[in-house]
């Protein structure tokens, strides 16, 4: 039986109830060989074929994602520029490149700084542990999170935030750090010492599995399934979303906890680490034997199965959007173990993410180490790509020069954001700061203003004639959230007209929905359409016009390139398009008066 956790009595306010055990229906794959049974009154063929007779003898392993009935076609899309040229980067807040800051600097506030300060840096990206920030129970140290927010305030810049319960294994202070040879019980306290989740949770007999790190050491691995763990955790994160929920400064949260490093993966894992092979691996003569052995203990000794790691993760991913109402939400999609029960593992709990909750969880391939691209290891982020946005990691680790083909796949994937290694951002190497350059002009919506007429002359309350030529020079559509219930389904923004007199004062705004929604506007093709727009009755005189890309549902604008009649286009929120006089209206006795319209 799959154990939910229960209530925990420990902290001073509950962490809810939690939900009812799911149905658990694992669907038949009942594949049977197809053309054994011929239809009704046919005759059977006499002799199989030489393919019958070769898929009998060395069938073909079917792929049986646990969600099928909702996967769409997934197609992989080449992303090509045809007339389109590095523009500048148009920094929206949902875009761009993210600086990964190596764990061991996340307090360097110069270093932060220097990286903020960079035009081509849209935010920081950073690994915090929960240890850092609860260090007793129900004592908090807000503090690495309160100056990250600040400094990027400060750059008008963006954070996206994850919590390491396990895995990042850095040291413990002096005081607590224990040799490992000392009395019996010092290796235990080393253990909690080190590990990402609080030693007073470990205390609390939460269960947790011994490992040892890259760096030799022992460290406790809470088991994430573990009820008590669970409630604790929900506790803190509750915590987290009051404080931080609606900062203008925030990204996107990791969905974290049920895995390491702030990922998905639930095994320790040192391969991209460490050359060396840590003290455990000795024994076994590998890095892969040691992890091995860890996932054999996961089964054996703490009842690990891929049901259990599904109903786990969509427990562990519920507490975020259910916690944060406002700030957006990410989820690595790589799968919980490294095999097929693993790949199907992350179709259910993706799916079960992307349908309920949309685009207020962005999903992130994480620690992308080549410039491979496996259809399995991209496939989730392909599907999803329509109905929110997508990003990519680099792992520290990366090789420079398979950079400008992983630029190439991050383009190809319609990516919206990028983690890149700060040591890489900062390099002077021309590879890859070409390779760099190239993504940051068309990552994410890169939305440039070629055309907008208007007529020089209009009666007072007559409809406005406009007609807009747009190009999206990015990879991916321009989309919005647009909240239903508890999902943020993706939708359009609104094109804005506004008219201001001779002070400046805006008098009149009018709103609509292109032809074709901004949601989906394709890569390098011009959008072109013609519009009439309802306009009150105004006093006549000349009026500016001006354009703008509207969230109607917060009232933000988007940023874009304005070509419209600048030679070199840059990045703004409003575009002039013009000048029109409004004349005296002639209209029949008895006619009301017009209202804008918007749709």
């Amino acid at each position: 039986m799959i154990k939910l956790p229960t209530l925990s009595t420990q902290r001073r306010r509950p962490a809810g109830t939690p939900p009812l055990l799911r149905a658990l229906s694992l669907p038949l794959c009942l594949s049977l060989a197809v053309g054994c049974l011929g239809p009704a009154n046919q005759p059977a063929e006499a002799k199989p074929t030489v393919v019958e007779w070769l898929q009998y003898l060395s069938p073909l392993p079917e792929k049986g994602y646990l969600n099928e009935s909702q996967d769409r076609l997934i197609k992989k899309k080449s992303f090509k520029l045809q007339d389109m040229p590095d523009a500048e980067p148009v920094a929206n807040k949902e875009t761009g490149l993210f600086a990964l800051v190596p764990p061991a600097r996340t307090a360097d506030l110069p270093y932060l700084s220097e990286l903020l300060a960079r035009k081509e840096v849209n935010g920081l990206s950073v690994l915090l542990t929960w240890r850092q920030l609860e260090p007793e129970d129900d004592q908090y140290n807000w503090k690495p999170i309160d100056d990250l927010l600040c400094l990027c305030a400060k750059y008008n810049k963006t954070l996206i935030l994850r919590i390491s319960t396990c895995g990042l294994d850095l040291p413990g202070s002096s005081a607590e750090n224990v040799s490992q040879a000392a009395e019996p019980g010092a290796q235990e306290a080393a253990a909690k010492a080190n590990s990402d989740t609080p030693k007073w949770l470990f205390e609390a007999n939460v269960k947790a599995m011994p490992y040892t790190g890259a760096d030799g050491k022992t460290h406790l691995m809470p088991i994430f399934w573990d009820t008590d763990y669970l409630a604790n955790w929900s506790n803190f994160i509750q915590d987290l979303a009051e404080r931080y929920d609606k900062s203008p400064y925030i990204h996107s949260i990791g969905i974290t906890g049920g895995g390491i490093r702030g990922g998905t993966a639930v095994v320790p894992s040192f391969a991209a680490e460490s050359p060396s092979q840590p003290a455990g691996a000795s024994a076994s003569g590998s890095v892969r034997a040691y992890y091995a052995q860890l996932e054999r203990t996961l089964k054996q000794d703490y009842g690990m199965t891929p049901r259990q790691l599904v109903e786990h993760w969509k427990y562990a991913a519920d507490l975020f959007p259910k916690a944060f109402t406002t700030a957006r939400l990410n989820f690595d999609i790589d799968p919980p173990t490294p095999n097929r029960a693993g790949q199907d593992a992350l179709d259910e709990i993706s799916d079960y993410l992307a349908y309920r909750y949309g685009e207020r969880v962005y999903l992130t391939r994480q620690s992308i180490a080549d410039a491979k691209h496996g259809f399995d290891e991209y496939r989730v982020l392909l599907k999803f790509r329509p109905d929110t946005l997508t990003g990519y990691q680099l792992s520290p680790g990366v090789n420079p020069a398979s950079l400008p083909k992983i630029v190439q796949n991050a383009l190809d994937d319609g990516i919206s954001f990028a983690e890149v290694p700060a040591d890489i951002l900062t390099s002077s190497d021309e590879v890859i700061n070409n390779s760099l350059k190239h993504l940051a002009s068309h990552i994410g919506y890169q939305v440039i203003s070629q055309a907008a007429s208007i007529p020089a002359e209009l009666p007072s309350g007559a409809p406005l004639p406009a007609s807009f030529t747009f190009v999206n020079l990015g990879a991916a559509a321009p989309m919005r959230p647009d909240r239903n219930f508890d999902k943020d389904v993706a939708a359009s923004y609104k094109i804005a007209l506004e008219l201001r007199d001779a002070s400046g004062k805006p008098v009149v705004v009018s709103l609509h929905t292109p032809e074709l929604p901004t949601n989906r506007w394709p890569a390098g093709k011009p959008v072109q359409w013609q519009r009439e727009l309802k306009l009150p009755e105004l006093p006549p005189g000349e009026y500016s016009v001006w354009m703008s890309l509207v969230d109607p549902g917060s009232n933000r604008k988007l940023q874009f390139l304005n070509a419209i009649s600048e030679k070199d286009p840059l990045s703004i929120s409003s575009a002039p398009v013009g000048k029109i006089k409004i004349t005296a209206a002639t209209r029949a006795l008895g006619a009301k008066d017009p209202a804008p319209a918007s749709d």
